[in-house]
């Protein structure tokens, strides 16, 4: 049984997922390159914030530029303080939603 237009469009229920599915899609490009699935596993693994050459070392990363490139490539799920990094609380939550799926597990 269809539902009827007037209680739910077509073009709402497609515009509303588009939305979500097209923020989630940029954050999943984020995860799939392997350079910034390093740094972020860098930071997920990390006690505390991590300054530059820890998280370049931490990643396996010697060339400044390729680190600095995919930093910025991952701002939104990256929290940058004169501290150092770490993850932000959706940069958390995505890679905490994914070591389930890809079998890797938290030390």
């Amino acid at each position: 049984m269809a539902i009827p237009e007037y209680v739910w469009s077509t073009a709402t229920a497609e515009t509303a997922a588009g939305t979500r599915l097209a923020g989630a899609s940029d954050l999943f490009d984020v995860l799939a390159e392997p350079t910034r699935a390093a740094i972020l596993g860098a930071l997920f693994e990390a006690d505390e914030r991590l300054s530059y050459s820890e998280l370049a070392a931490a990643a396996d990363i010697e060339d400044n530029g390729r680190l600095n490139y995919h930093l910025r490539q991952s701002d939104a799920l990256i929290d940058q303080s004169p501290a150092g990094y770490t993850l932000s609380e959706t940069g958390q939550e995505l890679v905490a939603g994914v070591l389930p799926v890809t079998g890797a597990a938290r030390r």
